[in-house]
């Protein structure tokens, strides 16, 4: 069951029963286990300062990167692999993937990720002003079947306006979706609020990752979009 409180610092765990979800005692001995899983309060000591979270692990980043709903992290572990001295957040609102994203990362040995329990709506709570250097949305829920859904998409104005504090100047936002209407409004949004469109050359943005809903999309000849756009000029 996804979280509701955009709270990052709420105790999720609280209302969860161990023996109907065994995720929870994973979540709650990931300490003790070494996986790199955050939630609720333990969130709180890094939130503003994640390179520091980072640096204690004998992790320098050059880079911090936040991917909102990493799943159960497949892209997210290919591109901390590829790029070992770039930080990645993996931020997802379900245990489970939460947990497994961790777990896989332990596995792949990979300091430079954190897998967080969060709602992307507390991105002010979460991270400084010019912390981050990229984030990625990569298929998020469209919220299509009826017109009245759209208000629960994370994509809108409200988003972008926290979004465009967060990143650096250079900092960007890589969209993807297969929701072609969703794809329109994010793009109309970003120009009304003086986005920059961006064709990356190099760096992480210029490089192909596909999920596996981006290739079930395909095998089913299903067309996807996708876009980079840097935050406005201050």
């Amino acid at each position: 069951m996804p979280i509701r409180s955009t709270d990052p610092f709420h105790d999720h765990l609280q209302r969860l029963r161990p023996e109907f979800n065994r995720f929870v005692e994973k979540m709650r001995s990931a300490d003790n286990e070494d996986i790199a899983a955050l939630q609720g309060p333990e969130l709180q000591p890094w939130a503003k300062q994640w390179r520091t979270y980072f640096e204690q692990k004998q992790q320098i980043p050059e880079a911090l990167v936040l991917e909102i709903g990493s799943h159960l992290g497949e892209v997210i572990l290919k591109m901390a692999a590829d790029h070992p001295q770039t930080a990645f957040i993996g931020m997802d609102i379900t245990l489970k993937r939460v947990v497994k994203l961790a777990e896989k990362a332990k596995q792949s040995e990979l300091k430079n990720l954190v897998s967080i329990l969060a709602n992307a709506r507390g991105l002010d709570q979460l991270f400084a002003d010019r912390e981050l250097d990229g984030v990625l949305l990569f298929f998020p829920d469209p919220w299509a079947k009826k017109k009245r859904q759209e208000k629960n998409r994370l994509a809108n104005a409200d988003f972008f306006e926290s979004l465009a504090r967060k990143l650096s100047s250079q900092g960007y936002f890589w969209f993807k979706t297969d929701c072609l209407p969703y794809f329109e409004d994010v793009v109309q949004i970003l120009k009304d609020n003086a986005w920059r469109p961006s064709t990356p050359v190099e760096g992480l943005p210029s490089q192909i990752y596909t999920s596996r809903f981006e290739r079930l999309f395909r095998e089913q000849g299903l067309p996807s979009y996708e876009g980079v756009w840097l935050p406005p000029l201050s």
